[in-house]
C-alpha cells in the first residue's frame, strides 16, 4: 500500500513550539506509574489537579537549583549542548526533591534533543512522568512530546499508544492529536481509523488546517468515496488558492458523473491562469468538445499551442482541427489538419485531409494528400485512399490517372463495387467522347 510522504507529518510537527521532528529511537513502552488495572479506571481530574498543586507546594525549588538550570538553559541557548549538560550532570539526582528532580529531567530531554540523542530525550521524559508532580497540563504536554518523537521516528504502533495515553489524561481532546492518530492508521494501514480520527480532527476544529482536509481527501479517495472528498476539495479551493484543488475537484465533479460542474471549475480555473499544463488544457479540451463546445475547445488549444504549453504533436493538431471543423471553422482547420498529418506517424490523417480538399472541391490539394496517405502507408483502408484519389483525379480531368487508381480500389472488396463503377462511368464517358 502506497503511504502518505513525509512532508505532511513533518508540516504537521514544525507548526508546534516542542516540535520533535527528527527521529528518536523507541523508549520502552510508555506508562503511568499505576498499575494497568488502575490506569483502565477512569480519572478524577479534579482530584488528580488538587494533589498535583499539593505536591508542588510540598516540593519548593532551592535557589542552587534555580542557578544550574538557568545556567545549562542559557547554554543550550547560546547553542553549547554540552555545557549545558556537564552543567547538569553536577547535580546528584538522589538529593534532589521530586519536583526538582522533574525540572532537571525535562531539561535533560529538550538538550539531548537539541543534541540529536533521541533515545536519552525519550527517557528523560519517561522519568518526568514518573515522578508525578507537574501541573497536569504541562505533564501532558511531555506525553505529547513523546508521541511527537514516536512519528517523526515513524514507529507508528508507538506513535499510537503513546497518543492513547495523552488521550487518557486529556479532558479536552485537541483536533491535532486526532489527525495525528488519522496519519499512523493510514501508514498501519487501517483505513477506516485512519478516516475516523481524521474526521474527528477536521469535525472538531475551529477552522481545519490546509494538511488535515488534505489528509481527509486523500483517504476519502483512496477508498472511492468521491462523495464525501467533494465538501472537502470545495473547502480547499474556496480557503487556498492552489491549482491542485481546482484540478483535484474537476477530478472529482467526473467521478460523481457531474460532467457540467467539472467543466465549470475548470473553466474558472483557467480564466484564473492556473492550468498551464498539456494534460490540464487537453483534458479542458475535450470537456468542452464532451458539451458540444467546440469553438471555446479551439480557442483553448490553438493558446495552447501557440504558448508552448500544449506540445505540438499529431494529436493536438488533430484535436483543433477536429473542434474547428464541428465549430464550422472550416479554412482555419485546414492549417492544423495539415500539420497533424505530417507529425503522425502513418497516412490516415492525410486521407482526412483529403477529404477536406474534397469537399471544399479543391481537387489537386485532395489527389496531394491523398498521395501522401499512400505513399506514408500504415492505412486501415487502402482501397478506401485509392478509390477517394481516383475521384480526385477524375475531378481534375486526369481520367487515365483516376482509371488506374480505380482499378487499384476494385482489388479490395469494401471498395471493389464503388471503384467498378466509376471504371464504368470512365468508359462510357470515353465511348461518347
Amino acid at each position: 500500500m502506497r503511504r502518505l510522504p513525509a512532508l505532511l507529518l513533518l508540516a504537521l510537527l514544525a507548526a508546534q513550539p516542542l516540535a520533535l521532528v527528527r527521529p528518536a529511537a523507541a523508549a520502552e513502552e510508555p506508562t503511568p506509574a499505576a498499575s494497568p488495572a488502575d490506569e483502565e479506571a477512569p480519572i478524577d481530574f479534579e482530584a488528580l489537579r488538587a494533589e498535583r498543586q499539593l505536591k508542588a507546594a510540598e516540593y519548593p525549588v532551592s535557589s542552587r537549583i534555580s542557578r544550574y538550570l538557568g545556567a545549562a538553559a542559557e547554554a543550550s541557548d547560546k547553542g553549547t549542548p554540552e555545557e549545558a549538560q556537564a552543567l547538569l550532570d553536577k547535580l546528584n539526582l538522589a538529593r534532589l526533591n521530586p519536583y526538582e528532580r522533574v525540572l532537571v529531567y525535562r531539561l535533560k530531554a529538550f538538550i539531548a534533543y537539541v543534541s540529536g540523542d533521541y533515545d536519552t530525550a525519550v527517557k528523560n521524559f519517561e522519568e518526568v512522568l514518573k515522578e508525578e508532580v507537574l501541573p497536569l497540563a504541562a505533564d501532558n504536554k511531555v506525553r505529547f512530546n513523546i508521541a511527537q518523537i514516536y512519528a517523526s521516528q515513524q514507529k507508528w504502533p508507538e506513535t499510537i499508544a503513546a497518543l492513547k495515553r495523552w488521550f487518557r489524561y486529556t479532558e479536552t481532546p485537541e483536533p491535532l492529536a486526532y489527525y495525528l492518530l488519522g496519519i499512523a492508521y493510514y501508514q498501519l494501514g487501517d483505513m477506516d481509523l485512519a478516516i475516523e480520527n481524521t474526521e474527528k480532527a477536521v469535525d472538531i476544529a475551529p477552522e481545519p488546517k490546509e494538511s488535515w482536509l488534505q489528509l481527509l481527501t486523500a483517504l476519502y479517495v483512496q477508498k472511492e468515496d468521491y462523495a464525501s472528498a467533494q465538501p472537502l476539495l470545495e473547502e480547499l479551493v474556496v480557503r487556498f488558492h492552489k491549482k491542485q484543488y481546482w484540478v483535484q475537484l474537476s477530478l472529482i465533479y467526473g467521478a460523481l458523473d457531474n460532467y457540467r460542474g467539472s467543466l465549470a471549475v475548470q473553466q474558472v480555473a483557467y480564466m484564473q491562469g492556473l492550468l498551464t499544463e498539456d494534460k490540464e488544457l487537453l483534458r479542458l479540451a475535450r470537456s468542452y468538445l464532451y458539451h458540444d463546445l467546440p469553438y471555446p475547445a479551439a480557442e483553448v488549444l490553438e493558446k495552447g499551442l501557440e504558448s508552448g504549453n500544449i506540445e505540438a504533436n499529431a494529436e493536438s493538431y488533430e484535436m483543433l482541427a477536429n473542434s474547428l471543423i464541428a465549430a464550422r471553422e472550416y479554412d482555419r482547420s485546414l492549417p492544423p489538419l495539415k500539420k497533424a498529418a505530417e507529425l503522425a506517424r502513418d497516412g490516415k490523417l492525410f486521407v482526412r485531409l483529403g477529404q477536406v480538399y474534397l469537399q471544399r472541391e479543391d481537387w489537386k490539394k485532395a489527389a496531394e494528400s491523398f498521395q501522401r496517405a499512400l505513399a506514408r502507408g500504415g492505412l486501415e483502408n487502402l482501397g478506401n485512399a485509392q478509390l477517394l484519389l481516383g475521384i480526385a483525379y477524375y475531378n481534375d480531368d486526369r481520367v487515365e490517372d483516376a482509371r488506374l487508381s480505380f482499378q487499384k480500389a476494385s482489388e479490395h472488396e469494401a471498395t471493389r463495387e464503388a471503384a467498378t463503377n466509376w471504371i464504368t462511368h470512365i468508359e462510357q464517358e470515353t465511348e461518347r467522347g
